[in-house]
């Protein structure tokens, strides 16, 4: 999954069939999947390992054969546990793969009260007898299908995802509350903040500044950043920071240097600390592996 953005900017699919499927493989000193949000709706398995994804403010653990559901616009964000590689096939679907058209009964009564949380549907999918194992093995079905050569995949694949989307209703129920308005709004706030800095990362950013964006004091807006990201805001600046540098240092030969400064360092050390953090080299170990797997 493209971690350039956090709001992913990449189509799933395309509008004709908004549908992609992908299968990731994350060993245990790596980040699994970054903090991000986008319009679709997504469906993720674990096929291999132990992970921790968290859905906005909810944290789940996935054995292997378990799955979770991210509703279109929450923020979620994955971790590998233990220390052992971690597998996982996902697929993400734009709602309008079930839209027939102008006045469409099923998607109206249906897809609509999904999308606007008066359905109170589950996230973590677990091995349960029932319609909870029949979803997964449904799902399980579609990345099989993904995985074969068949004449009209996207058939069986569509049809599929109809099943599933039936069975989280029936597994679920009407919304008895939804969401705190106050808390979405301070979500909302918060994906401000984080678009704020996907534009400015280059250039300094103050602590105040993100504070006032997300219309907060200093000392709750870093208690909040940090309950919904695990993260502090500082943290978080410079984990999105070299992130963009792993890609330059992947993508083109620019000094490591520049690159440092081009993401907003301006600490060559500095850089060098953070990177070894998140990635368990230095920038120029990092190139070198990743020239090496091209070649």
């Amino acid at each position: 999954m493209d971690k350039s953005r956090l709001k992913e900017a990449r189509k799933h699919g395309n509008p004709i069939y908004p549908v992609s499927l992908y299968d990731i493989t994350c060993p245990p000193d790596a980040p699994l999947l970054d903090l991000h949000w986008h319009d679709e709706l997504e469906l993720l398995m674990v096929t291999e390992g132990t992970a921790v994804f968290r859905v906005d403010m909810n944290d789940y653990e996935l054995q292997a054969g378990e799955a979770i559901f991210v509703n279109s616009g929450e923020l979620h964000s994955g971790n590998v546990v233990g220390d052992q590689p971690c597998s996982f096939s996902a697929v993400v679907f734009h709602s309008s793969l079930f839209n027939s058209g102008s006045i469409d009964y099923l998607f109206d009564r249906y897809i609509s009260p999904v999308l606007e949380r008066r359905y109170d549907v589950p996230a973590h999918l677990q091995q349960e007898p029932g319609d909870m194992q029949e979803l997964l093995n449904m799902l399980d079905q579609l990345f099989e299908v993904n995985r074969m050569s068949l004449a009209a995949p996207e058939l069986m694949i569509k049809g599929l995802l109809y099943g599933i989307i039936s069975k989280l209703i029936n597994l679920g129920g009407t919304a008895a509350r939804a969401k705190p308005e106050q808390e979405g709004y301070r979500i909302e706030r918060l994906k401000t903040v984080i678009e704020y800095i996907e534009q400015h990362y280059a250039d300094p950013i103050p602590l105040q500044k993100l504070a006032e964006l997300a219309r907060m004091s200093e000392s709750y807006f870093c208690r909040f950043f940090k309950r919904i990201t695990t993260k502090s805001p500082i943290e978080y600046m410079n984990n999105y920071r070299v992130q963009l540098a792993a890609n330059r240092l992947r993508q083109s030969d620019a000094k490591i240097m520049e690159v440092a400064l081009d993401v907003g360092f301006n600490s060559l050390s500095y850089f060098n600390t953070v990177f070894r953090q998140r990635y368990g080299c230095t920038p120029r170990q990092f190139r070198s592996r990743t020239e090496g797997q091209r070649s």
